[in-house]
């Protein structure tokens, strides 16, 4: 017999000709759940939380101070794409720098510009195919753009639309508007040539403008903390990059998920564009310190109901464990799940699908795949990334991490044009079919808990405790297990024991224990986790397991 815990995962998958993986949560699951953030934000009466932005950032950050500091760069430079080219789209009229800071030419009306590099030096060509960076006015010819920057400073009332040509690495964004600071072009310094577009002395609020991280619609405390975050972020990573020695490329961080989703002026539009900006500026300045330094706030869209520690998460495997983070431990969150599309997910693939996306990878072939198991270091909630994940064949196995497993499926997948609706989301997950559907019990199965009460829920750790015994001096074995996370009415994780009896037939009766209930002592509170822990023997000398 075994128990199916919703989040509890000993996993060996049955001779089916699927396999099945449950989940929760999008993304890394480290610091701020934004969709955490969302629920906690909503008024209470709407069924989230009524919380402010202060009181969403002390949960996700704690140990961090969150204070106004003078010394947030208000001069960003944000990496847009590498690539062969660009096309500049402009809307008004600009003037076009060399690297002097000395304007060599004028558009007075729109255009499109084709700007690349090549024999060492930039061409800009206008719609007509005129290059402006050769003056030809004089007695000699003078090419303006032999050196690096070229610029145009941008006007906030004419946006300019970036296209990139023959883009060299997906981290970029091609086809967005800016209006706020210097657009740059600078030469790229890796092999294949080409052009940075970058944007330089960036002020850090309209940076924040343009990050597209959250809907605008969402409640003000979800988006101020969203600004709060996003502006320690960035404040965090100009200051490690720029003092590191290694970090040679002209940028503080990049326009993608890399760093943060930055997309200009497109996000700046828009019905309830004017509630995102008025959360950027009403907490203008303010960040999150621990030892008056900015803190990585790393946030997330969802994690499944329980943040993941930093040390865990972004250990790497050769230095794993590595040393605790205070400000990014692992934690239930009990708001991730509201409105929350990715809260839990399930995906089934094939044997065979499974067996060619491994064998594609350097992990190699198995053969036919027979089975998979999940074993090692999971963090308190069972996420996977050091987990040991092994994959059963006919021709033998093979093992690699759970952060590797993930991208080893998602990888299988996009190769095969299938997106997100099919791919592992998050390295929380398990492979529950791993017995027989009917030597299973869980809060589903007929009569293990009282009538009117909600069955399985995600995250209520059925099973994550268990004793066996014979309670009931029948000859026949029973056991108890607990589901510390179970909610007793409305008080939140007071913890509840399912004792189950066994007999010739199979399952027999069961009993729902809770405090208070049927003469067991206390009263249910929150956050007791009553049954985490489990012991069973003759502990009064009469004969009978207790």
């Amino acid at each position: 017999m075994s128990l199916v815990s919703s989040i509890l995962s000993p996993a060996l998958a049955t001779s089916s000709d699927t396999i099945t993986i449950e989940g929760g949560g999008w993304g890394h699951g480290v610091g701020m759940s934004q969709y955490g953030a969302y629920g906690r934000a909503l008024p209470v009466n709407q069924g989230g939380g009524g919380q402010t932005a202060s009181e969403i950032l002390s949960f996700y950050y704690p140990t961090a101070t969150l204070q106004q500091d003078a010394n947030v760069p208000d001069d960003l430079r944000v990496h847009i794409f590498s690539g062969l080219g660009a096309n500049l789209q402009t809307s008004g009229p600009i003037d076009i720098k060399d690297s002097s800071g000395t304007t060599f030419a004028t558009l007075n009306s729109a255009d499109t510009l084709t700007v690349e590099y090549g024999l060492n030096e930039f061409i800009v060509l206008d719609s007509n195919g005129t290059d402006l960076c050769i003056d030809s006015s004089g007695e000699t010819i003078v090419n303006h753009c032999e050196q690096e920057p070229i610029s145009i400073e941008l006007n906030e009332n004419e946006p300019i639309q970036t296209d990139v040509i023959s883009q060299f690495t997906n981290i970029g964004t091609s086809g967005n508007s800016y209006r706020w600071g210097t657009l740059t072009l600078r030469k790229r310094t890796f092999d294949g040539g080409g052009i940075y577009v970058l944007l330089e002395n960036l002020p850090m609020d309209k940076y924040l403008y343009g990050l597209a991280e959250v809907p605008a619609s969402w409640p003000d405390a979800a988006l101020e903390s969203q600004a709060i975050a996003g502006r320690t972020y960035a404040y965090q990573r100009v200051v490690s990059r720029r003092s590191n020695a290694s970090w040679t490329v002209p940028w503080d961080v990049y326009s993608t998920v890399n760093d943060q989703h930055y997309t200009g002026y497109s996000n700046e539009t828009g019905a309830y564009a004017p509630n995102w900006q008025a959360a950027v500026d009403s907490t203008s300045q303010s960040v999150l310190l621990k030892n008056q330094s900015p803190i990585t706030t790393y946030y997330t869209s969802s994690n499944g109901g329980a943040t993941g520690a930093g040390s865990y998460v972004f250990c790497t495997a050769t230095n794993y464990p590595c040393s605790d983070i205070s400000y990014l431990p692992a934690q239930k969150d009990l708001f991730d799940h509201i409105g929350n599309p990715y809260a839990s997910w399930i995906r089934t693939y094939t044997k065979t699908e499974i067996g060619r996306w491994v064998a594609s990878s350097s992990l190699g072939s198995v053969g036919d795949v027979t089975g998979l198991t999940i074993s090692g270091a999971l963090d308190p909630f069972r996420r996977t990334d050091h987990a040991d994940i092994t994959v059963f064949g006919t021709n033998g196995s093979v093992s690699t991490k759970g952060d590797n497993f993930m991208s080893i499926i998602n990888s299988g997948l996009s190769s095969e044009g299938r997106g997100k609706s099919d791919q592992i989301l998050s390295t929380f997950y398990f492979i529950p079919n791993f017995s027989l559907s009917d030597n299973r019990i869980h809060q589903n199965y007929s009569g293990l808990l009282p009538s009117g009460w909600t069955g399985a829920e995600y995250a209520d750790e059925f099973g994550s405790s268990l004793a066996t015994g014979d309670f009931n001096g029948d000859q026949s074995s029973d056991f108890i297990t607990g589901v510390p996370n179970e909610n007793i009415g409305s008080v939140v994780d007071a913890g509840l024991i399912h004792a189950v009896y066994g007999g010739n037939g199979g399952i027999g009766v069961n009993n729902s224990i809770y405090q208070g209930e049927g003469g067991w002592p206390g009263t249910p509170e929150s956050g007791d986790q009553f049954g985490a822990a489990m012991a069973s023997g003759d502990f009064n000398g009469d004969g009978y397991d207790d």
